[in-house]
């Protein structure tokens, strides 16, 4: 994985163009960037007449460079956008610019004055993999891949109404021109797919045609005598739109998906068995947000990186503080303090804006002295899980007391019935996301979900706790005092306690097991202060400690209509909620995925079946357009 430096394409102002250095060529035309944007892209895909009366377009760019094509797409679209349309921009960039230089780049287009500092202000930074950027106001959404587009494109889904193919010019920059890179934007295409390229290279021409797209040459712009667009045959169109989906849940898990849906104006019935939103694990007074760097090839490690970017970017959106000077991972023994080193070693923390710290360094950032070493990761914190609940369904109007018992399908809609047996609602989509009261509900009783319960302790701020600025984790945590409280938890319990009880009692034994974890030199903070509270909850966690997003499966694994999950989120819900809702309503969709395919396949329902199934071929009953 590469980062930093590596990933610097070199960009210098000659005579008010940028160039990169690395590629010896221009970003864009020195006849003017917009009109060039606006004549060889917007033009030759045939935008804005392309997406009239479609509620979703999906454009996908080889090479985002300063962001201008973007800009000019935003600013089209804002001026031509259908009622209540979606605009899912999707681009890859392997030597993106630095958020510091993009400013004066796009200071001088006056026409999209409006928008660059609203791309500037949640440009990513230039970490590998996917970020998903929201501009609900507009109905836009910008999914940014950071990497070579030669190993980027295979990992993307979706279905790519038009493609504007930006790249350096094909003889400085040929990996962006390579066959493999022509079979993907083949791949991606949805029938009717539009393309747009400022390059006539006769080898790209012949390449595009060799893949279906029916090329032609047009006038090029400024100097540039000739561009190319094309067409693949077939007619465009869409995936069926759900009329109204249910969300079961006002957990996390189930705000992340209500606030989801609202952002594409789903009518959305959000229903809980509570007297209130976040009235379980999710009711926390104070919850960690940090992520969870692992070694190895798994999709663990770039799932938990994906979900804290994300998550990031909702609290900022949101306005939901991230309390604290960061988080510090302590190493209690030699054993842990040896895989920090290795985590460092193998280049996945500086994704997470993670860094090794010696205890003199530790005990600076935290503000107290500590006598361990450990990681530091500078943006994390903590945060209000309420009010983190609340930000994410802006507002959605939820019916509480409200449990559901049982879900039938009939007539081409899920039918929700209570406890007496009446009928709740009938819905196009219904999404599960209970926690461990999902498998209550046939037919998710099959998940492997399994309860998991846990108890915090609140201990009272002392003189010398007060200095404390840092969150510190060591297999428990202890986050700052907020309101004159510490936060110190949280036990995990597998056995021994009725996972139906609501609420969890908190059990003096709870808070000696939450106390004992305590380094010594914090414990001695609290030396003869009691609790001055508590709180229990209980989680849902699976096998292989992944959650459970996606389309639920029959035991033939066959896709069942309308029916999907959020679910096993364990401890780390916080974390990953937001991502794994966005990713399940994507999919529902048919939209492009927030994720790459490996890390959507890696959470989904059906895995565990196939792992004790023999393997027969492809899944049957899976929409092809939506995992491309």
């Amino acid at each position: 994985m590469r980062h930093g430096d590596d990933r610097d394409p070199g960009l210098v102002l000659r005579d008010g163009v940028p160039v990169s250095t690395r590629f010896d060529d221009v970003y864009f035309s020195r006849d003017g960037g917009l009109a060039e944007s606006a004549h060889v892209f917007l033009a030759g895909a045939g935008l804005p007449e392309a997406w009239a009366g479609r509620r979703r377009f999906t454009i996908a760019e080889t090479g985002f460079g300063t962001g201008l094509n973007f800009l000019a797409t935003w600013e089209l679209w804002r001026r031509h956008r259908p009622a209540g349309g979606l605009l899912h921009y999707l681009a890859v960039e392997g030597y993106p610019i630095r958020r510091g230089s993009l400013p004066g780049v796009l200071a001088p287009f006056r026409a999209v004055a409006g928008l660059a500092p609203r791309l500037v202000a949640r440009y990513p930074r230039p970490v590998e993999g996917l970020h998903r950027l929201w501009f609900p106001e507009d109905g836009v959404c910008l999914t940014l891949a950071i990497g070579e587009a030669a190993t980027v494109l295979p990992g993307l889904a979706a279905a790519v109404d038009a493609w504007f193919l930006d790249g350096f010019a094909p003889a400085r920059n040929p990996s962006m021109w390579e066959p493999a890179v022509l079979d993907q934007v083949a791949r991606l295409a949805a029938p009717g797919c539009r393309l747009a390229t400022f390059t006539a290279a006769g080898a790209v021409r012949r390449g595009l045609q060799e893949r279906g797209f029916a090329m032609q040459r047009r006038p090029g712009f400024g100097s540039k005598r000739e561009c190319l667009h094309g067409v693949l045959p077939g007619t465009a169109g869409e995936a069926p739109r759900p009329g109204r989906v249910a969300v079961v849940g006002a957990g996390i898990a189930g705000a992340a998906l209500v606030g989801a849906l609202a952002r594409r104006g789903i009518e959305t019935l959000w229903i809980e068995r509570r007297p209130g939103i976040a009235a379980e694990a999710s009711g926390n007074p104070v919850g960690v947000l940090m992520p969870r760097p692992i070694l190895g090839d798994g999709p663990a490690g770039p799932l938990s990186a994906a979900a804290f970017r994300y998550v990031l970017a909702e609290c900022a959106e949101r306005g939901v503080r991230v309390g604290g000077d960061g988080v510090l991972e302590l190493a209690g023994d030699a054993g842990v303090a040896a895989r920090q080193v290795r985590l460092a070693q193998a280049g996945v923390l500086e994704p997470v804006d993670g860094r090794p710290v010696d205890a003199p360094e530790a005990s600076r950032i935290a503000g107290v002295a500590l006598d361990r070493v450990g990681l530091w990761y500078r943006r994390a914190g903590w945060v209000s899980p309420p009010a983190l609940v609340a930000a994410l369904a802006g507002g959605a109007a939820v019916r509480l007391d409200c449990p559901v018992e049982r879900l039938e399908r009939a007539d081409g809609a899920w039918w929700l019935s209570g406890p007496d047996g009446r009928t709740i609602a009938d819905v196009d989509a219904l999404i599960v996301a209970g926690g461990p009261g999902t498998i209550v509900l046939s037919p998710f009783s099959a998940l492997p979900l399994r309860p998991v319960r846990g108890q915090l302790c609140e201990l009272p701020e002392t003189a010398s706790s007060s200095r404390l600025r840092a969150v510190l984790t060591f297999g428990g945590y202890l986050t700052p005092a907020v309101g004159g409280r510490h936060i110190a938890g949280a036990t995990y319990e597998r056995e021994g306690f009725d996972p139906a009880e609501w609420p969890q009692p908190v059990t003096g034994e709870g808070h000696e097991r939450a106390l004992a974890g305590l380094p010594e030199q914090a414990a001695r903070w609290f030396a003869g202060k009691a609790p001055v509270g508590g709180r229990a909850a209980v989680r849902a966690t699976t096998p292989d400690r992944l959650a459970i997003a996606g389309a639920m499966t029959d035991e033939g694994g066959s896709v069942m209509p309308g029916l999907w999950v959020l679910a096993g989120l364990g401890s780390r819900g916080l974390v990953t909620a937001p991502l794994l809702a966005e990713l399940v309503v994507s999919d529902l969709l048919g939209e492009p995925l927030p994720v790459e395919r490996r890390l959507a396949e890696a959470v989904r329902p059906g895995r565990f079946r196939d792992r004790i199934r023999p393997a027969a071929g492809p899944r049957a009953g899976r929409p092809a357009a939506r995992r491309p």
